[in-house]
């Protein structure tokens, strides 16, 4: 994993991006992270925390401010961790989803529905 810290308007402290990389490191558990880039920048009396992840295949990104960056840097990663922890649920759900090896084709099915074969139960009643 590839982690880009940046700092606009606003010096990291050792703190802060010992901060970003531990919680760069609990988002592996979720997906095969190839590169997280997180913008720490203040503004006014804000100081705001930017984190994007990077997967194969999908994007997250999650954006928070507070007064204290710590806390933004927690906000930030707790939202990204959400994300990854749906998308983990949604990707293995179609990984455990029962396949139907059944040998009809759809249209097979759709037409055995449309035009029900006759049962031998009214030629028993005749």
């Amino acid at each position: 994993m590839q982690l880009d810290i940046q700092a606009r308007n606003y010096t990291p402290t050792a703190r802060v991006r010992e901060a970003v990389e531990d919680k760069a490191q609990k988002l592996l558990k979720y997906a095969d992270v190839e590169r997280v880039r997180c913008t720490l920048s203040e503004e006014h009396v804000d100081r705001i925390c930017e984190v994007h992840v990077h997967t194969l295949g999908k994007d997250f990104h999650a954006r928070a401010a507070s007064d204290d960056m710590l806390a933004s840097v927690d906000r930030a990663c707790a939202s990204l961790e959400k994300q990854l922890r749906r998308y983990k649920s949604k990707r293995d759900d179609r990984r455990t989803a029962p396949h139907d090896d059944s040998p009809l084709s759809s249209a097979a099915i759709l037409e055995a529905s449309v035009h029900p074969e006759p049962s031998g139960a009214e030629d028993e009643e005749a």
